[in-house]
């Protein structure tokens, strides 16, 4: 079997099987598209630890990709490898013999400050309906673009306030509308552009009737950002991030985050205490409560 072939059953038991979104598929495309290229003539049998170790040092050198990059294409190709090894089409996996390392280097989650939050959403009273219901969803559910431009009018119950997101690996969560004013707004949407809609369409549609795409709703958000001034383009994934981060601030517990979001592992979300580490000392700095002493502990000159 040549690693073209073995590269597109795979993705058919991605589909198929595993029924993993869209997005998913398409990012395992590109990285077995990659993978096919530098192995070309190839067949799966004769792939070698030591051929993966080059080909990861390629991915890391002359071909400079980002470390996330790289560990993604990695991580694909060792589910795949993994694959053809449980259905016996190999005998044997070839990641068994070496051991690979991607170090991606700390980098905690970019959000946007309260003010800048409270800004893009001032703007957004101005906006198209759907600009404004799509930024208000993302920042009030915290979920990805994706699944906000998934979601079917089945899937809204606006009298309980909850709506249900089908996320990555088709697992199921339950998100919720936290106040009248954005209930009232997805409600008045409805009724305005629902009227004659079968449950099973779309809940976000443009001025066409067609459901919008993630890709239009990243322009939205990207040019509402603009109209608002902010020094740096919000996107719909930087809300996210500012959703949970402002949900760990209002002291909402870790694991009903975790699950709003729908984190499989809670070490995903646990890298927002970053951030809030980040913001507990900036406000322990600004207090100083050291420097407020009057105490001639705090006038003695500093030890030698």
């Amino acid at each position: 079997m040549k690693v073209e072939e073995a590269g597109k059953a795979f993705l058919r038991h991605c589909e198929a099987e595993r029924h993993l979104s869209a997005n998913t598929i398409s990012a395992y495309r590109q990285d077995l598209d990659e993978f096919e290229r530098r192995f070309a003539s190839k067949d799966i049998h004769g792939i070698t630890g030591h051929d993966l170790v080059c080909y990861a040092a390629y991915l890391s050198g002359p071909r400079t990709l980002a470390p996330a990059t790289v560990k993604r294409r990695i991580a694909c190709l060792k589910s795949m490898f993994h694959w053809l090894l449980r259905r016996s089409t190999l005998a044997a996996d070839p990641f068994a013999s070496v051991e690979i390392r991607v170090r991606i280097p700390d980098r905690l989650p970019r959000c946007l400050p309260s003010g800048d939050m409270a800004r893009l959403a001032k703007a957004s009273e101005g906006a198209p309906v759907l600009t404004r219901l799509a930024t208000l969803l993302l920042f009030a559910t915290g979920a990805r673009v994706s699944e906000l431009t998934s979601i079917q009018l089945a899937d809204v119950d606006i009298e309980h306030r909850t709506i249900r997101i089908v996320g990555k690996g088709n697992r199921e969560r339950q998100v919720f509308l936290p106040n009248d004013h954005v209930a009232g707004l997805l409600r008045r949407y409805v009724e305005t552009h629902h009227a004659k809609s079968a449950p099973g369409n779309r809940l976000l549609v443009g001025r066409t009737g067609r459901p919008a795409s993630p890709a239009a709703i990243r322009n939205r958000v990207k040019q509402l950002s603009r109209e608002a001034e902010l020094k740096r383009l919000a996107t719909p994934h930087v809300i996210r991030h500012t959703t949970a981060t402002a949900l760990l601030e209002a002291g909402v517990d870790m694991r009903f985050v975790q699950r709003l979001l729908g984190h499989r592992s809670i070490a995903t979300t646990q890298i927002y205490t970053h951030v809030n580490d980040r913001a507990l000392k900036a406000a322990v700095t600004a207090a100083d409560i050291c420097g407020r002493l009057d105490g001639a502990v705090m006038k003695a000159p500093v030890p030698q």
